[in-house]
């Protein structure tokens, strides 16, 4: 039987525009180190209130892309949306630069869809940035 190694997976710093959400490590919530065997990174959650209250959540989490092909389209300078053909959720890929890293953000879209909700998914992400 071979050595174990210890490897760390360190994610390149980031910035996004996130005045309109708020953003949770899990943490300082007490939430799993993991989501559906994938590392959580943040989740981020929205409201909106004017004649009614709607809100979105969503969760950033670690992936490696294996080669496979998707069907994405580019949002922004960095992130890509996946075109899954899932209504209830939307998922962005966001390729970390040199490697096959990846930051995934999934948001929840509920069965009423929200226009201004939705919109501030889209800004969120056209807004991304690995730091230089």
């Amino acid at each position: 039987m071979g050595d174990v190694v210890d490897t760390e997976v360190l994610l390149p710093p980031f910035e996004m525009d996130c005045r309109d959400w708020l953003v949770v490590l899990p943490e300082d919530a007490g939430l799993p180190d993991e989501v559906g065997g994938a590392p959580l990174v943040a989740v981020l959650s929205t409201a909106v209130v004017d004649e009614g209250f709607r809100s979105v959540s969503g969760v950033l989490t670690l992936a490696l892309l294996d080669g496979e092909e998707l069907l994405t389209s580019r949002v922004g300078e960095v992130a890509e949306v996946l075109l899954d053909g899932d209504d209830r959720c939307v998922r962005f890929l966001l390729p970390a630069p040199g490697g096959e890293l990846v930051l995934v953000a999934e948001f929840a879209l509920g069965v009423v869809r929200d226009v201004e909700c939705e919109a501030r998914i889209m800004a969120l992400m056209e807004s991304f940035r690995w730091a230089a």
